[in-house]
């Protein structure tokens, strides 16, 4: 087969920030059948999302040199700095019981998956979506420090593993408004998973 010509002429504009962090909760996912999810949750003052692939290289060797090589991605390390993370969001992140303005941390509690969602905004306008499909979060990094002469703020860190979803096999897309064949309803509906049945008579 024949490679996939690359078209001349590709716009390529540099990043210059992100917005629109959105979560849905990741209610099934099984073998063979299509993952359901509940409806996305913006996310307010998304300020960084660090992703770093975990990559497994194997070579193999004859003959006294490598023959071939074998590259696997095995999950994504994700580091998510926000500008604040109210109580409301920290529970739905991780699992926690969230009542009349308090969050209480419990040993059985268990992070649910999600798909975490954002755009990559370019210097000419346009944007870079991202999406996760199947992602766990863990207790965020916060600092609290005194008032000095100079301000500075204090931004939350959360982590996060990324993986494959069981369903498909797919852990990650992305869709670029300056990609060749763009549909400009991939962006519109970015935010909008396969939500869950709803049962009849509800």
């Amino acid at each position: 087969m024949a490679d996939t010509p690359i078209p001349s002429g590709l716009t390529n504009s540099p990043f210059v920030g992100i917005k629109n962090c959105h979560v849905a909760k990741l209610l099934t996912d099984e073998n063979g059948k299509t993952a359901t999810y509940d409806t996305s949750v913006a996310i307010p003052w998304l300020r960084q999302v660090q992703i770093k692939p975990k990559n497994s290289q194997e070579k193999l060797y004859a003959d006294n040199q490598a023959v071939a090589v074998a590259t696997a991605t095995s999950s994504y390390d994700l580091t998510v700095e926000m500008g604040n993370i109210p109580l409301e969001y920290k529970a739905l992140l991780l699992g926690h019981k969230y009542e009349n303005g308090k969050i209480t941390v419990s040993s059985a509690d268990s992070a649910p998956y999600f798909a975490l969602m954002f755009e990559s905004t370019k210097q000419n306008g346009k944007s870079r979506f991202v999406r996760f499909t199947k992602v766990q979060f863990t207790e965020p990094d916060e600092t609290s420090k005194t008032k000095e002469e100079n301000i500075s703020f204090s931004t939350p860190t959360m982590t996060a593993t990324a993986i494959y979803r069981t369903s498909d096999d797919v852990s990650l897309e992305q869709a670029d408004e300056d990609a060749t064949g763009y549909a400009a309803d991939t962006g519109t509906n970015w935010y909008t998973l396969t939500a869950a049945a709803t049962p009849s008579g509800s």
